[in-house]
């Protein structure tokens, strides 16, 4: 429940006031002063205050800015019994959240708290996007990468040929952005298989083999509790299934297959096929292609293969002794609000890797 801190030096405003808002399910604090204030505020988990701009002592403009300089962040919403020009516009300037006159009716109260509560929600959510989410998964990507030799640089580069698809598939900017996130976090699951079946070098035992499988579904729990990364959920957990529903973990098919792990599963299998592993050297362009004609409509979706194979054709895909190249630069994209959907149909179908990083 979110506490609400209430300042009016009228008691009976300020009984007004915390009764509207309990009403309006929050819980309550008052206070008289301004110094009143500033003392629960510092001790009490307030989530927004409400706060008479008219008061003996200090002014709520002012109380505004001395609690701004503690929490930047924290909404609050200035009550005034002067409802002028001067009033909205210094209070404004100084970051109010919402600005009611009084007389007020309590919607019009409710009103303006939930705006200034949604208003304070959605900048902080921004602001975790655009700092913590690059931060977060580009450390995830390190960490797995880094237990596994030959494979540093496989999530950049799959990254790259994955976005370059999905601009090729003429997908939003948003859209685009949750791939690339998908790309780099795809095998975070793989923190939780033994060194012992991960590194191996050679073949896997059929029950290593089933133990590796569940790296997927490792994945997609480790970021279930991250509601910033839940729409890469599906890429994570889906990036292994197939076409024709011999995939793993969940046996989809076709375009029950989410699209970004469609994407990524013949994306995935690309960059696999291109580098050099532990127990093998990378495959030429010829080998690469007739791989993909191989596993066109079975492994993965046959429109993807045909758009692979086209930017290949035309050099926009090339491979060389240090892997693949993509000659396209790609346009500049920040880190947006991520929404991508994970089971809608698209018209262009997509697939899944025969030779994939395991």
């Amino acid at each position: 429940m979110i506490k609400i801190l209430v300042i009016d030096d009228d008691a009976v405003v300020r009984d007004v006031i915390g009764e509207m808002l309990v009403v309006a399910g929050y819980e309550v604090v008052a206070a008289a002063t301004a110094a009143e204030a500033l003392e629960l505020f510092m001790e009490e988990g307030i989530g927004l205050v409400v706060t008479d701009i008219v008061m003996p002592d200090v002014s709520g403009l002012e109380l505004l800015e001395a609690m701004r300089l503690h929490r930047p962040s924290l909404p609050i919403v200035l009550v005034t019994g002067a409802n002028t020009r001067d009033n909205l516009s210094e209070a404004l300037t100084r970051g109010a959240d919402g600005l009611v006159a009084k007389p007020f009716t309590t919607t019009e109260l409710q009103e303006a708290v939930e705006k200034a509560l949604d208003r304070a929600c959605r900048s902080e959510r921004d602001l975790r996007v655009r700092l913590l989410t690059p931060t977060l998964t580009g450390a995830l990507a390190n960490a797995i990468e880094a237990r596994e030799e030959g494979m540093r640089g496989h999530c950049e580069r799959l990254s790259v040929l994955a976005m370059r698809l999905g601009l090729a598939l003429d997908l939003g900017e948003e859209e685009i952005e949750t791939i690339r996130l998908g790309a780099v976090l795809h095998d975070i699951g793989k923190i939780g298989i033994p060194d012992r079946v991960l590194l191996k070098p050679s073949s896997l035992t059929p029950e290593e083999t089933e133990l590796m499988r569940t790296h997927t579904i490792i994945g997609d729990n480790l970021l279930e509790p991250i509601d910033l990364l839940a729409v890469v959920r599906p890429i994570v957990r889906s990036h292994h299934e197939r076409w024709d529903g011999l995939g793993y973990p969940d046996g989809t098919a076709g375009e029950e297959v989410p699209l970004g792990a469609r994407i990524m599963a013949v994306a995935d299998a690309v960059e696999a096929m291109s580098a050099r592993r532990v127990y093998r050297e990378p495959l030429s362009e010829p080998e690469i292609v007739r791989e993909l004609e191989q596993g066109r409509g079975t492994q993965w979706d046959p429109a993807l293969v045909d758009l692979v194979l086209k930017l290949i054709e035309t050099d926009v895909v090339s491979f060389a002794a240090d892997g693949l190249r993509i000659s396209q630069v790609l346009p500049q994209r920040a880190a947006a609000v991520l929404r991508f959907s994970g089971s809608e149909p698209r018209p262009e179908p997509l697939g899944q890797p025969q030779e994939a990083a395991q």
